[in-house]
C-alpha cells in the first residue's frame, strides 16, 4: 500500500509542473499598422494605416511578401526614454529579393507586457514609453501572403535598462569585499535592548 501511494505521489510531482506549463500561453494583441520603407526612407506606423480595399488590390496584383527585415532589431533604452517606430527601418522582399515598398503590416505586443509599454498610438506614429525595466518584444507581421500562402514577419526586442545608482557599484564592491576579508571589514554598530551604551565591536 505504502509503494503504491508513493508512486501517486511521484507521479502527480511529476505532472502538475508539466499542467503548469502547459497553461501558460503568450498572447499577441495588434495595436496598430505599419508599412514598410521605401528605399532609404524609414518605416511608417500608426493607426489604420490600410483599408480593406488596400489589401484586396494588392492581393489582386498579386503582390507577396517572402521575408520582413528590421534595422535595428534590438533598441537599447534607459528606464524613462522613448522609442517611437517610424525611427526603424523595414525591409519586405519578394521570392527574389526585390524590395515590396510600403508593405502592410500588422504591428502586435505581448499582452501581459502591455500595460508596462506606455503604448502611445497617432495616426502617424506608434511609440513605447516602458514603466519597467525589462525587455520587450515588438511583431511585425505581413498581410499580405508569401507564394506558399503563409505569413511572414520579424521582431523587434527594446530592452530597458534601469538607472545605475550613484555609489551603488561601489557599496556593492564593499559588501563583496567584505565576505572575502571579514577581518578586514569596517567595525558595525549592533543594537542592543534600551537604557545600555551602543557599543563598536
Amino acid at each position: 500500500m505504502r509503494i503504491r501511494l508513493t508512486s501517486t505521489l511521484l507521479l502527480l510531482a511529476t505532472l502538475f509542473p508539466q499542467a503548469q506549463a502547459a497553461d501558460f500561453q503568450i498572447v499577441w494583441v495588434v495595436v496598430g499598422d505599419a508599412a514598410s520603407s521605401a528605399g532609404d526612407q524609414p518605416a511608417e506606423a500608426g493607426r489604420r494605416l490600410f483599408m480593406a480595399s488596400d489589401l484586396a488590390e494588392l492581393s489582386l496584383k498579386q503582390v507577396v511578401v517572402s521575408r520582413v527585415e528590421t534595422n535595428p532589431d534590438v533598441i537599447s533604452l534607459n528606464l524613462g526614454e522613448r522609442f517611437c517606430l517610424t525611427s526603424l527601418k523595414i525591409i519586405a522582399s519578394r521570392q527574389d529579393r526585390s524590395i515590396v515598398k510600403r508593405a502592410p503590416l500588422s504591428v502586435s505586443v505581448r499582452q501581459d507586457q502591455r500595460d508596462n509599454l506606455g503604448l502611445e498610438r497617432r495616426k502617424n506614429d506608434i511609440c513605447v514609453h516602458p514603466d519597467a525595466a525589462g525587455e520587450y518584444p515588438i511583431r511585425f507581421t505581413s498581410l499580405l501572403p508569401a507564394g506558399d500562402g503563409s505569413t511572414r514577419g520579424a521582431q523587434i526586442f527594446v530592452r530597458v535598462q534601469a538607472p545605475v545608482t550613484p555609489g551603488s557599484n561601489e557599496h556593492a564592491r564593499d559588501e563583496a569585499s567584505a565576505a572575502r576579508n571579514p577581518e578586514k571589514a569596517e567595525p558595525i554598530a549592533r543594537a542592543v535592548p534600551d537604557r545600555q551604551e551602543v557599543r563598536i565591536q
